[in-house]
């Protein structure tokens, strides 16, 4: 390509790259603007250099006041008002041309003790209910894997039923998707079986990207490929929708979505999904070789 026409084709994308960091560009444009990042270090190297103002930019949030902190003063400030409104009582019954009972002194003491014990007792409940708002948060976080997940594997059905056409057919070029991804990309040989690459492509899926492989097994049975960030979708989340088996002593999850046959299963921080008409069994040999 020409200097020319590139710089003519950086023009044309340069207008997206903001809204693609922000997760805002749709992803027919996505998809087209991820396979020019491929082939453009300068695109790819301001692309990165957005992501990482925007992260300065969240850094820079001031932080919160601690629970802890806030009842300790809540407990002095209701401490602080028990004396004031014991002092004013002491001196209204003062200006009184009598004296004060000794039992009514009394009295005033024990109501202040009784208001800062309150105020105790409130900071330190306050501990244990930051520490319990931490479950529903766990909660939600969890949610949204398994919900991650979920996603993926549909996503992955659906691309598999429909194909859309690679952007290589050349397995040296899959290192290229390392970025995208978030993880290493490499072609599976699945060993000795009859299996022939067809091509590859980014593939994105909301917030999340993948490597979408696909191949012919056997001559005529279309198998796809999911490679993923485990970490960031955990396999484990397939929960119900997948079932668990454990298969040369290696967790997989397998089972039918829409007729097709999938397997999910993870190794050192990479995610593989499959998804084909062939049989589970067949299906779970091919993630099993792709792992090696």
């Amino acid at each position: 390509m020409s200097a020319a026409k590139s710089i003519e084709r950086c023009t044309r994308f340069e207008y997206a790259l903001s809204a693609y960091v922000d997760g805002e560009l749709d992803p027919d444009h996505a998809v087209d603007l991820e396979s020019h990042l491929v082939q453009c270090p300068p695109c790819f190297e301001q692309v990165k250099m957005l992501r990482s103002l925007r992260a300065s930019l969240k850094r820079t949030r001031p932080p919160a006041c601690p629970n802890a902190l806030r009842a300790r003063v809540a407990a002095a400030v209701a401490h602080e008002h028990a004396r004031g409104a014991a002092r004013e009582a002491a001196q209204s019954f003062e200006a009184r041309p009598r004296l004060i009972h000794k039992g009514y002194a009394a009295a005033l003491a024990v109501a202040a003790g009784v208001v800062f014990m309150v105020g105790v007792t409130r900071q330190r409940a306050a501990a244990p209910a930051s520490e319990a708002a931490k479950g529903p948060a766990k909660v939600e976080v969890d949610a949204a894997r398994a919900e991650s997940v979920e996603l993926l594997l549909d996503d992955l059905v659906t691309q598999h039923a429909q194909p859309l056409p690679p952007e290589t057919t050349d397995p040296e070029d899959l290192p290229r998707f390392d970025p995208f991804v978030g993880v290493p990309v490499r072609r599976p040989e699945f060993q000795s079986m009859p299996v022939n690459f067809m091509g590859a492509r980014v593939h994105t899926m909301r917030h999340r990207r993948a490597a979408l492989l696909q191949y012919v097994v056997r001559g005529n049975h279309r198998v796809t490929v999911y490679l993923f960030n485990s970490r960031a979708v955990p396999v484990q989340k397939a929960q119900p929708i997948l079932q668990p088996r454990v298969v040369r002593e290696r967790p997989v999850y397998v089972g039918k979505i829409n007729g097709y046959s999938v397997v999910a299963a993870e190794h050192s921080g990479v995610g593989y999904a499959l998804a084909s008409d062939l049989g589970d069994d067949l299906s779970t040999q091919l993630v099993l070789a792709a792992m090696q």
